[in-house]
Order: C-alpha cells, then structure tokens, then sequence
C-alpha cells in the first residue's frame, strides 16, 4: 500500500498545548489492512483522544486519528474525551464555546491516567504502556497502532442493538477465541460523531467544526466473567437497557452539579448520529485488549 502523506500547517497561539509538526508521513508499517466485513473477528484498535473546544492544536489530533482510520479502516475505533477545565470548560455568556462536552466518566479516565496534565492534545492507544508510557502525543499514535494490529485476539466482541424512539437494548456478545486466564472487565459506552460546535483550531474560532467520536455516556463498566478461567469457545452475553433521555439528563446534571464552571448545556444528543463501542481490558495492566464499535440503530 502507498504511503499516504498528511500536511498540517498550523501556528502554535498556546504554549501548553502540544507543538504540531508538519509535513509528516502516515505509513501502514508493513501492516496490510483486514477486510472487516466478514463474520471473521479481527484485532480492532481503541484511540482515546483527549481534547478540548478551546485547544487550538487539537483539531490536528483529531486529523491524525482519522488519517491513521484512511489506512487500517474499521480495526481503528476513535473516541474523544473533553477533559480538563481549562480547554473543556464551557464559557458561559460569551456567546461561543458554550457547550459542555464533558463528562463524569471522561473527567474520571483523565484524572486516573493523569493525561491533560501532561498536556493536550494526547491520547492513549489501547492504554498501552500504563502506568509510565501510555500518554502519547498525537504523532505517536501510529507506531503504537502498528505494534497492537501485530498481537493474536484471544477475544471476540460482537453488538447487536434495538431501540425504539429513545429507548432501547444493547447486547454484547462475547466469545473466547483462545483458552485465556486474567481479570477482565467489559466496558460499553456511547459516543456521538456530526456535532457541529464551536471549536479553536489553530488562530481560527471555528462555529461550524464537526466534533465525531464524542464521548457521551459509559453504559456499564464490570467484570467479564466472576471466573478468572476462560475456555476456547465460551460465550458471555451482555444484555443492557437503555433510555437516552435518562442518559442525556445524567450528563447534564453532571455539567450543573458536579463539573467544574459546569453550565448544564450538555444536551441535544442526536441518537441517529451515534455507536456503541465496547471494549474488554486486563484489570491488572488496564491494556485494551480488544474492542468493537456499532452503530446504535443497527
């Protein structure tokens, strides 16, 4: 496959955000992507993109997580997570910026891997390299991705979705491709992708930026098995109930009461514009270990 060549130029207005470098290369790594529509499970990557409306060179990480999905197709799974209360924080009265993005869960994920402090944008792959090596900026994503796409699956993850208006049930099916012992927790979440909101992007105050992949809602976070034993062949069916009005008022209660300068503007979910993603992790190491996206109306 040809390389594939991204060109950003942007002008760095804030020094804690993270320089961008320009022109740099998108290279598959000797990787051939996997055809994913078959019934066949493939290894599937999780980026975790820490961001915020307000950080100008964030916009470039977002490109780089799409331009890295260009090459390895649906095996790349993206999710934005709005952190900090200096780049995520709405700014109420202003007129612009005012929209919460964040969320309890986000905020939580950021204080326990310490990610913004280390600067954004940043983002983890898969959550490799805990507790020392897992915050990398945005030009690191690729090699982490390559390195992933490399290890055998012992996990297959499959969603199957019905909802009806705003209420719905989720069922994650998993089953076990390889005998396998650990301490694994299944996480569900639910993103949204085509928010149009305000958003710096270099020196620009963009209105109309197409915010994807946002993090809204995580639908349970448990153990996997109470068996620290698998076996080649096992199944575990998840079955979850959801109402999204119940969800959307969490968040936005979560904006009024609990997030810092909240604003309680944190509603307007467009549920045709939304997946689940679900993804297993080792509780020991907290690595991804593997990790499936539907969309919600499938």
């Amino acid at each position: 496959m040809k390389n594939i060549i991204t060109l950003f130029s942007f002008i760095l207005i804030i020094t804690s955000c993270d320089v961008v470098e320009g022109p740099y290369l998108i290279d598959n790594g000797g990787i051939t992507p996997v055809d994913t529509s078959s019934n066949t499970y493939v290894k599937k990557v999780l980026i975790e993109d820490f961001t915020g409306h307000t950080c100008p060179n964030c916009p470039a990480a977002a490109k780089e997580l799409e331009a890295i999905h260009d090459v390895y197709g649906d095996q790349i799974i993206g999710m934005a997570l709005h952190v900090s209360t200096g780049f995520a924080a709405p700014q109420t009265g202003s007129g612009k910026f005012e929209y919460d993005f964040r969320t309890e869960w986000g905020t939580e994920w950021d204080d326990f891997f310490d990610i913004s402090n280390a600067g954004l944008p940043r983002g983890m792959v898969n959550r490799t390299g805990y507790p020392d090596e897992h915050k990398l900026g945005k030009n690191e994503w690729l090699a982490a991705v390559i390195t992933e796409l490399e290890k055998e699956i012992d996990f297959g993850i499959s969603i199957t979705s019905e909802m009806n208006e705003d209420e719905g049930n989720i069922t994650i099916n998993t089953e076990l491709l390889n005998d396998v012992i650990g301490d694994y927790n299944l996480v569900a979440c639910l993103t949204e992708s085509h928010i149009i909101n305000w958003q710096k992007d270099g020196q620009i105050e963009n209105a109309f930026y197409e915010h994807n992949h946002v993090l809204r809602s995580v639908l349970i976070d448990k153990n996997l098995s109470t068996s620290s034993s698998y076996s080649s062949g096992d199944e575990i069916i998840e079955p979850i109930i959801i109402n999204l009005t119940t969800l959307e008022q969490y968040n936005i209660d979560y904006s009024v009461n609990t997030a810092i300068n909240g604003s309680g503007n944190a509603g307007g979910w467009n549920a045709e514009n939304m997946s689940v993603i679900a993804y297993i992790y080792d509780n020991t190491t907290k690595e991804i270990v593997q990790v499936e996206e539907a969309h919600l109306n499938e």
